[in-house]
């Protein structure tokens, strides 16, 4: 997305910012580190406040200067441009990544890593989201997008969303007013999330731990886990399994540069070492068309991507 302001105008904002945010605000910082793909460029501003309230004041404020604004969470299913991003990132992460729990309910903050909340509960003797074990990301982006694996998906223990519009207008959402659906979330699609309230059902913390244990052994011996990359780079087509089309299609194991569709699960496009964005684009491009030729079948992105693919 191109920037209408000015160098002098972003530095200004971050000025602001730094003065709102109550948390850590920088100019042309590096997102690569920031990711799982460790790829891409720099955004013009980062924010990353420590609480609900400043990230409700850095959207006022990114709001009315018109910035682009894009909600960078752990970073995991997604790609930066090389030339980065010409605008705000708002960061949840570790900085608002606290989890309370009180009883069969846990109020996570939109930063927790997934993986962290379902290790907690697991501890407690608290089941329900042990399948999603191994999901790598932040439960804001878990919430957001669906996320899911074995037949369970995190909405089956949400229970409320709170966060903001773009504007810095709260939203409080319950399950019921959320129409979840495969990979989505259509309500939360606007809404930066800032926490997440779930509710679980007790059970044997050995039983639950060994679950737990079994799925991550599955998703080691079927996934690529020795090389960085997004997760699926795309969602599994009605009928279909994306991963055994791109294979069908001949193209396990092709490459651009330093990015390789992988040779273990085709579904999965990796940082071999040195990749650039454009690199991984144009194996996804090349991924889409070889697929429609070959099956008819067109493959929709789970990859988000961020900044300027235009070259």
């Amino acid at each position: 997305m191109k920037s209408n302001l000015t160098p002098r105008d972003l530095a200004d904002l971050a000025a602001q910012l730094a003065l709102l945010a109550e948390g850590e605000v920088a100019m042309d910082k590096p997102l690569a580190p920031c990711t799982s793909y460790r790829i891409g460029g720099s955004t013009a501003v980062w924010a990353a406040p420590r609480s609900a309230r400043g990230v409700q004041r850095v959207l006022q404020a990114v709001h009315a200067a018109g910035a682009p604004l894009f909600i960078l969470g752990r970073g995991t299913n997604l790609l930066v441009s090389d030339h980065g991003w010409a605008g705000v990132i708002l960061h949840i992460g570790d900085n608002l990544s606290a989890v309370t729990f009180s009883g069969e309910h846990a109020e996570a903050e939109a930063g927790c890593l997934l993986m962290d909340l379902i290790q907690s509960a697991l501890q407690r003797g608290l089941g329900g989201m042990e399948l999603l074990a191994g999901i790598p990301g932040g439960v804001g982006g878990a919430l957001r997008m669906n996320a899911g694996a074995f037949g369970r998906e995190i909405e089956a223990l949400a229970v409320e969303v709170e966060g903001f519009r773009s504007d810095g207008t709260p939203i409080c959402a319950a399950r019921e007013a959320i129409s979840f659906g495969y990979r989505r979330a259509p309500e939360l699609e606007q809404v930066i999330i800032t926490s997440g309230r779930f509710r679980f059902q007790p059970d044997s913390p050995q039983t639950l731990k060994t679950r737990a244990d079994e799925i991550m052994a599955l998703r080691s011996r079927k996934q690529p886990l020795d090389h960085p990359s997004c997760g699926s780079v795309f969602k599994r087509p009605p009928g279909y399994y994306a991963g055994a089309l791109i294979e069908e299609a001949g193209l396990k194991g092709e490459r651009c540069g330093g990015a390789e569709i992988s040779r273990k699960h085709a579904g999965f496009i990796l940082n071999t070492g040195g990749a650039t964005a454009a690199d991984v684009y144009r194996l996804m491009r090349r991924i889409e068309e070889r697929v429609m030729e070959r099956f008819g079948v067109r493959l929709e992105r789970e990859v988000q991507l961020v900044g300027d693919f235009s070259d």
